[in-house]
């Protein structure tokens, strides 16, 4: 299917960094913080929405990236116009620049493997999965990436109203571990490649903490 994407890139005074992230999405949040824009912190009245994050938060580049997917586009449309400064841990960054574009990407099922990188860390194991990854060896430990990552791209699916009727096949391809901090707490994430028949747009994430800029994606060549 062609899934629409707004893609909103800001550029301010001085380069950001790939920490900053919570710090962007916490000032985004703080200053839009209204119960019709809950897609904004996967966040409802009555507590967490588990849901895929139709609003996502990315440093690239050094610029602040915001994606709206789906109904997501209607809100980030709405609040872009209003972002003219960044205040991230008590320093202001000016926006000097920027540009807002739809696109209609292809999402879903591929004939054919499909190359991507990680451009932030994927947040693949939660504590069940970690211990069992701690036990495998080699081989164990990238059939279970394998696994999680097509389960990924499964709920992904799922709440983005698509639905996945052809098998999944996942290759996971130089992949390393890494110590990933957040907010005084500590994940393992992954970097490297992958292969999967399946179509995902660049700069969506797929995982764990999606909404919080880990587990975005790029296509690359074969």
């Amino acid at each position: 299917m062609k899934l629409p994407i707004l893609i909103c890139r800001l550029k301010t005074n001085e380069p950001l960094k790939k920490s900053q992230i919570p710090y962007l999405r916490g000032y985004i949040l703080n200053k839009f913080n209204k119960e019709d824009y809950k897609d904004l912190h996967n966040h409802s009245g009555n507590g967490f929405v588990y849901t895929y994050p139709k609003i996502q938060y990315k440093i690239i580049g050094g610029d602040a990236v915001l994606i709206g997917i789906k109904e997501g586009i209607n809100i980030l449309g709405e609040i872009i116009l209003n972002i003219n400064k960044l205040e991230l841990n008590h320093k202001v960054y000016d926006v000097v620049g920027g540009y807002a574009k739809v696109k209609f990407e292809d999402f879903g099922v591929s004939d054919e493997m499909m190359g991507y990188k990680f451009i932030s860390p994927w947040i693949a194991l939660n504590e069940k999965n970690y211990a069992k990854y701690k036990e495998l060896d080699e081989s164990g430990r990238k059939e279970l990436l394998e696994k999680i990552l097509v389960g990924n791209i499964l709920s992904m699916s799922k709440y983005l109203d698509y639905t996945v009727k052809e098998t999944l096949r996942a290759e996971v391809l130089d992949v390393e571990d890494l110590v990933v901090k957040y907010k005084g707490n500590r994940f393992i994430g992954f970097t490297g490649e992958f292969a999967v028949n399946f179509n995902i747009p660049n700069y969506l994430g797929i995982g764990r903490k999606v909404s919080k800029g880990f587990g975005g994606v790029v296509k690359v060549s074969k």
